[in-house]
């Protein structure tokens, strides 16, 4: 009887293993990540940070962000940063059910494959079989025996 080999441990054929769609979504959502970072970074620059010049553009920036939105950019940094994880999570969940129906339709070809293999195999022995019945076999006269039942002793 032969082994079931694992799907996954199939030699991929494919010469780059992510979908086109699937590397732009995981390029973009880094790229809005990226862009939540550096607004926490130069929002706490802004703030924390003591300028000794005259005239600090950070600064400036961010105040005019704050009067703008009521929100500073350490404030739009995070919220920038929570929405590339969530677009993070959702690209991740549906690219990974993708992989899951492809996985489990390999392991469904495999167990079609080898039901397969085994029926043949049958019907291999069932031609051997038959090959052995077909043969000219001369017929053997069988001999009967009497069977004698022994009487149980009579008791006195």
């Amino acid at each position: 009887m032969k082994k079931i080999k694992d799907p996954s441990v199939k030699k991929n054929t494919k010469k780059f293993p992510l979908h086109p769609f699937e590397l732009v979504w995981y390029i973009l959502v880094g790229l809005v990540g990226i862009w939540g970072l550096t607004y926490i970074v130069l929002g706490t620059i802004a703030s924390y940070l003591p300028i000794q010049s005259e005239d600090p553009a950070l600064v400036k920036a961010n105040d005019k962000i704050l009067e703008l939105f009521k929100l500073d950019m350490l404030g739009w940094g995070l919220i920038i940063l929570a929405i590339a994880a969530v677009a993070a999570v959702v690209v991740l969940i549906l690219f990974s059910n993708k992989v899951d129906r492809d996985y489990e339709k390999n392991v469904r070809r495999a167990q079609r494959l080898a039901q397969l293999e085994a029926e043949e195999a049958k019907e291999e022995s069932i031609e051997e079989q038959k090959i052995v019945v077909d043969a000219e076999v001369q017929p053997v006269e069988e001999k009967k025996e009497e069977v004698v039942i022994n009487e149980a002793p009579k008791e006195e």
